[in-house]
């Protein structure tokens, strides 16, 4: 059948259109288009696992060296308190040993009849009547001192009453007199047992 030139077909004419294959080269190339995604979350996946293992490290180190100073300055401290109290230690001998000298001395070269005379002439007759004193203590040295001494009536074994105001709070017991002062030791109490370094002392 001829058809005329420049005229349209009609429509009921026209021949049906032709279905689209699919090729193979087609769907590979759809699926090759999906690959790039799946690729780049699986990269967000594993950048974001290191980042998590770099901040959890950088984490562990930063406590590590908190732990390490943590250790050091305590580790200086005690070295600082070991040192402080080799020193103690050993004002601690040279104090003790100052004073069994002393006591050495007085006990050779001096009776109480001596001192007694002596300390009359320096002191007085008001300082020979004196009965109550200060009771002293030094606690670094562990020492314990009292102002009353032989011119007093104190010797050697003589117990006083220590007061806090007008309250009795220890007996202390004279273990070595001199004129004016002796030396002293709690007998129910210990020397911890005091918080402040004066007292009021009395003969009994």
């Amino acid at each position: 059948m001829k058809f005329p030139f420049g005229k349209k077909l009609d429509a009921s004419v026209q021949p049906a259109a032709t279905p689209k294959v699919v090729s193979k080269t087609a769907v590979k190339a759809s699926s090759v288009v999906i690959k790039p995604a799946v690729v780049a979350g699986g990269r967000k996946q594993v950048i974001s696992g290191l980042i998590f293992v770099s901040v959890s490290f950088v984490g562990a180190v930063f406590l590590l060296y908190l732990t390490v100073n943590a250790q050091s300055a305590k580790d200086s401290e005690l070295q600082d308190l070991n040192a402080e109290y080799v020193l103690v230690s050993s004002e601690k001998e040279v104090a003790d040993s100052k004073v069994q000298t002393l006591q050495s001395q007085v006990g050779r070269f001096l009776d109480r009849a001596k001192v007694m005379d002596v300390a009359q002439s320096i002191h007085g007759q008001d300082e020979a009547d004196r009965r109550e004193g200060s009771f002293w203590i030094d606690h670094k040295s562990g020492r314990c001192m009292i102002t009353l001494g032989v011119l007093n009536g104190v010797d050697k074994g003589s117990r006083l009453g220590v007061y806090d105001g007008e309250n009795k709070i220890a007996t202390v017991n004279v273990i070595s007199a001199l004129d004016v002062v002796s030396f002293v030791e709690p007998v129910d109490k210990t020397i911890k047992d005091f918080k402040r370094d004066y007292y009021h002392v009395k003969l009994q």
